[in-house]
């Protein structure tokens, strides 16, 4: 490859970076065209500039640089070892509240009865 360039004579040079470029006019031209940018400017010019910088906020990283010292500072407090014994702690006794209403009757069972008049 380099020595093919190295061959090449300034004009094949610049005829290869013209060929480029008129391909890059002509893709930009056909995407304009495609979704309509110059309308959607002259149409609502604030919403265009809202999705561009929307997009930049996006791709420049966000709100992530923002909210990292929060994110994990609440993932050490919800995994501190206290919080945990609290967790497993309630944990246990709703499934000791379960367990008492699975075992007694309820009293809907004994209402269902036949009903005399």
């Amino acid at each position: 490859m380099a020595e093919e360039i190295g061959s090449l004579n300034p004009s094949e040079i610049a005829e290869a970076i013209s060929a480029v470029r008129d391909q890059v006019v002509e893709a930009m031209e056909e995407a304009r065209e495609r979704f309509e940018i110059d309308r959607r400017i002259r149409e609502n010019p604030w919403l265009v500039l809202g999705v561009a910088a929307g997009a930049g906020f996006v791709l420049g990283g966000g709100l992530w640089p923002t909210l990292r010292p929060l994110v994990k500072a609440a993932g050490r407090a919800a995994l501190a070892p206290s919080n945990l014994l609290a967790i497993a702690a309630a944990l246990g006794a709703m499934r000791a509240v379960r367990g008492e209403e699975e075992a007694t009757p309820s009293d809907e069972s004994k209402a269902s009865g036949p009903v005399t008049h």
